[in-house]
């Protein structure tokens, strides 16, 4: 009986654990393992970046395959013992029944374990669906088969899936990276502004108090010199005044020469260091003078009465636009929109970054936004992206976006003033409530004709209207 052990401890040694047969050109991989060459490239080859151990499940990087001699030898001195003839998927332990010392022959399917043909016989398996082992293993391989080309399909998923998911982080820190560049480059030019602004205002200060005590030290200088005179003057007199008569009027004429002398009181200096200049609205005129920084400056835009749908009516400096109960008079340009109530801006672009805003209002019915050139005019479309029209709407209480799929947006408050930004090379348009220039939305696609700034109003309740840079 041992040595019928040793023996079949052996022809397991000698089986693959991937074809369940005799291994042909054994091969180890780098945790251990033995298969045969041929099962084991077979069982990586549709596998992308990393490969496992079907065994132990260890990852490795590379295919890396080594032949075993060893493996090799056990194999042929197994099929020089005359146990070559082992069938496939035959179990590697439990040859024989535990319970009847019979030689398991069959299978039973409900228990899904090997049987004797004295166990099929017996109550508990004589109502089990029981087949001969080899049928059994026919099938399960089959059913095995399709597991593995199912798992073998979505391990290609999830390395596909990982793969897109670390070009997602990858691109997602570069863009990070490059919007902190970004950042820290806008705010650097207002940090060295207002470093500047403070320094020059600092300086003029000085150059200005420098001036004024020039002035006023040449005051005390003279002043200074007329006191040691006339303290000279005053001894003198005061002296002269205790002399005899005779001694009184010697040199009388120069002694009151001397005393009419007259104190000349100098030009006073205003101690004023011009308050309006250093202690005035300092940083609304810092604001000022910033604005030339500001990139982009709020395009000043005016509509374009050819574009007008006839129920708008323009302001005569074509800044407003209103939504009438009735249509106008209107000629029929080809520019015209003639089913949505919308117009268009006169200016357009086709490169750079602009900004500009819109005032809605109260209107509870308005579209906001940028539109190509090639928007249709005289049909129904879908205002959306793909159309060319870039637009927040407003429709009743609900704010939305005609993306695919519709974007609704919860604002908590409503914005009666709207900021549009546009970056044409880098195909964004993003919107803002203007009033504290917090986003609302961004699309993000790609320009390839010109962009024109987009209005619509279905409601009479305000104008819309073109707000022009106010500092």
């Amino acid at each position: 009986m041992a040595s019928l052990d040793v023996l079949e401890s052996m022809k397991q040694e000698a089986i693959c654990p991937i074809c369940l047969e005799f291994y042909k050109d054994p091969v180890t991989i780098d945790c251990g393992h033995n298969f045969c060459r041929a099962c084991i490239l077979h069982f990586w080859e549709p596998v992308r970046g990393k490969v496992s151990c079907p065994q132990c499940r260890s990852e490795f990087l590379q295919k890396n395959v080594r032949p075993n001699r060893f493996v090799s030898n056990i194999v042929e001195n197994v099929m020089k013992l005359g146990l070559e003839q082992t069938p496939r998927q035959t179990p590697r332990v439990g040859l024989h029944c535990e319970e009847h010392d019979e030689k398991v022959k069959l299978f039973c399917k409900d228990e899904q374990k090997l049987i004797c043909v004295v166990c099929s016989m017996s109550r508990n398996h004589k109502d089990h669906v029981v087949s001969p082992i080899k049928e059994a293993a026919e099938l399960y391989q089959e059913i095995l088969q399709k597991s593995l080309d199912s798992l073998q399909k979505q391990m290609e998923e999830i390395c596909k899936c990982q793969s897109e998911e670390e070009a997602d982080v990858s691109k997602l820190k570069e863009q990070a990276d490059s919007l902190q560049k970004n950042i820290a480059s806008k705010f650097n030019q207002l940090h060295q502004f207002l470093y500047q602004e403070e320094q020059d205002l600092k300086t003029k200060l000085e150059q200005k108090e420098k001036t004024i005590l020039q002035q006023m030290e040449e005051n005390l200088k003279k002043i200074a010199e007329q006191r040691v005179s006339m303290e000279q003057i005053i001894t003198d007199l005061q002296r002269r005044l205790t002399l005899g008569e005779m001694e009184l009027l010697q040199d009388i004429k120069f002694i009151l020469v001397r005393s009419a002398m007259q104190f000349k009181k100098p030009a006073k200096v205003p101690a004023d260091l011009s308050l309006g200049d250093f202690n005035g609205p300092l940083q609304y005129t810092a604001w000022k003078r910033m604005v030339k920084l500001i990139d982009p400056v709020p395009a000043p835009l005016t509509l374009d009465p050819n574009t007008a749908h006839p129920r708008l009516t323009l302001s005569d400096n074509r800044t407003r636009v209103r939504f009438g109960e009735s249509k106008q008079q209107a000629p029929d340009k080809p520019e015209r929109f003639m089913h949505w109530h919308s117009i268009l801006a006169c200016q357009g672009f086709t490169s750079g970054r602009h900004h500009w805003e819109v005032e809605v209002g109260k209107n509870t019915t308005w579209g906001v936004g940028v539109a190509r050139g090639s928007v249709p005019r005289k049909k129904d479309f879908t205002p959306e992206p793909k159309a060319g029209v870039w637009v927040l709407w407003r429709l009743g209480e609900e704010y939305t976006t005609l993306t695919t799929p519709r974007t609704a947006l919860p604002l908590r408050t409503k914005p009666q003033k709207l900021g549009v930004y546009l970056d044409y090379e880098a195909g964004q348009v993003s919107l803002y409530n203007a009033e504290d220039m917090s986003h609302l939305f961004t699309f993000i696609d790609t320009f390839t004709e010109k962009l024109y700034p987009f209005l619509l109003t279905g409601c009479n309740i305000d104008s819309l209207k073109l707000v022009s840079l106010q500092i």
